[in-house]
């Protein structure tokens, strides 16, 4: 597909090289030798993508975009960045660019990458932001609602979203919204627990496998990324990920491709890429525990659940949807709670947060005798008001601690009454030295 791409670099025998090679490839090219040039042939050349070294003596890479920013063009920009400056091109791509190619530069990926960036924007309609935005749950402006309005912005785009955040905070609910809420919603949403999936199978389940690749391979069979196409993928518990996959999920945001389990071909995807974490995986980059390139991939980004204590005004307002959800499931005529109720529940700090103000509603409904739910409806709280630790890993540990005491012992079932996977659960065992 041909198109109209400006270069601007400062090193005049990498911009020529570009040139020739996109020149070949059918390619009308305009060059510019840093970004105050660049600005300057915009209105008369027209790009349909600019390449842009970020690293040049006259307005860098990063102010060019900056301008281009203020003038609401729309132009898609691929960034070229060494390797060392990869942080550099993620502040790019919150700037709005594309895409980033590392120096040297890998001329089969460049052409690929500029022939996806010029098919994306040709099929993908001038944004409008939502004023309106389609949610499944409850929130307040001051609560939830300062995330809502940064979801407005990303969720009509095509990029990558980290959604980090306590368990129990409603990560997969974001996701479907994003989903819902973009240009794809009439296409596939594929969630994905990455952290209970088997560790050895977790790669066919997300990329297929071929008849014969493995012990039980029967049949050709399609993985979660072919499923999404068109779609949506959310890849919960991202950081659970084993090393080999991290690889190629990498190769899978930077290109698009992947191959099957025991397959030669090589597949492509348009499965657009949300995900999930618990995790601090920035730290755990830095500690060299989790592939640095794919977290910067991923955190392309990032939005932040905070917790529901420190979101309590939402709290009524939940309690309210819970009983109208399960006071229709039990056949219950329960209007709403108590005053009492709602300011006993505001002083618990939620160490499962949403998830575990939900069951205590559930319990709720179903104990209750009344038009509206009273405290004697409510487990046991006390042992947390006030006296107990505020701490969110105390309570964490606290919770894993009774699951395995009341379970006796029983992994399997504990992580059920935790509502988390037994792979999660090993692993949080093991954080926290429970023996």
């Amino acid at each position: 597909m041909a198109g109209r791409i400006l270069i601007v670099d400062d090193e005049s025998n990498h911009r020529l090289m570009i040139k020739l090679h996109l020149e070949d490839n059918g390619y009308k090219t305009e060059e510019a030798a840093n970004g105050a040039e660049a600005l300057i042939k915009l209105d008369d050349f027209e790009p349909d993508a600019i390449l842009l070294d970020m690293k040049m003596d006259i307005m860098d890479g990063l102010t060019f975009l900056t301008h281009v920013s203020r003038r609401g063009l729309t132009v898609p920009v691929i960034v070229i960045t060494a390797f060392s400056s990869v942080k550099t091109a993620v502040e790019a791509m919150k700037l709005g660019a594309a895409d980033y190619l590392t120096k040297p530069v890998d001329i089969d990926h460049m052409l690929e990458t500029v022939a996806k960036t010029l098919i994306e924007k040709t099929v993908i309609p001038p944004l409008e932001y939502a004023e309106e935005y389609s949610f499944e749950g409850v929130y307040s402006a001051d609560g939830l609602g300062k995330i809502i309005e940064q979801l407005k912005m990303v969720a009509p785009l095509n990029a990558t979203v980290l959604i980090l955040g306590e368990s129990g905070t409603g990560k997969e609910l974001i996701a479907r919204s994003i989903h819902a809420n973009s240009p794809r919603k009439n296409k596939p949403f594929v969630a994905v627990n990455c952290a209970a999936l088997n560790e050895n199978l977790i790669e066919s389940e997300l990329f297929g496998h071929m008849k014969g690749a493995f012990t039980g391979a029967s049949a050709n069979k399609e993985g979660r990324f072919e499923l999404a196409d068109g779609g949506t993928i959310f890849l919960d518990e991202i950081g659970e990920l084993p090393p080999q996959v991290q690889a190629k999920l990498l190769r899978v945001l930077q290109d698009r491709t992947f191959e099957r389990v025991g397959g030669i071909r090589t597949l492509t995807t348009d499965a657009r890429i949300v995900a999930a974490t618990n995790k601090d995986l920035k730290t755990l980059s830095e500690r060299g525990e989790y592939r640095e390139d794919l977290y910067f991939r991923l955190s392309v980004f990032p939005v932040n659940l905070p917790p529901l204590r420190e979101r309590n005004q939402e709290i009524e307002p939940l309690v309210n949807f819970f009983i109208s959800k399960y006071a229709q499931r039990f056949g219950k005529l329960i209007k709403g709670a108590e005053k009492s109720y709602i300011d006993k529940l505001k002083k618990y700090p939620f160490p499962g947060n949403i998830r575990e103000l939900e069951n205590i509603v559930e319990r709720s409904v179903i104990l209750s005798k009344s038009e509206r739910l009273t405290p004697d409806t409510l487990p046991p709280l006390e042992n947390r008001n006030g006296c107990g630790s505020l701490d969110m890993r105390d309570n964490e540990k606290d919770l894993i601690i009774k699951a395995l005491e009341k379970t006796g012992g029983n992994k399997t079932k504990a992580a059920e009454v935790l509502g988390i996977s037994r792979r999660t659960l090993h692993s949080k065992i093991n954080e926290f030295g429970i023996k």
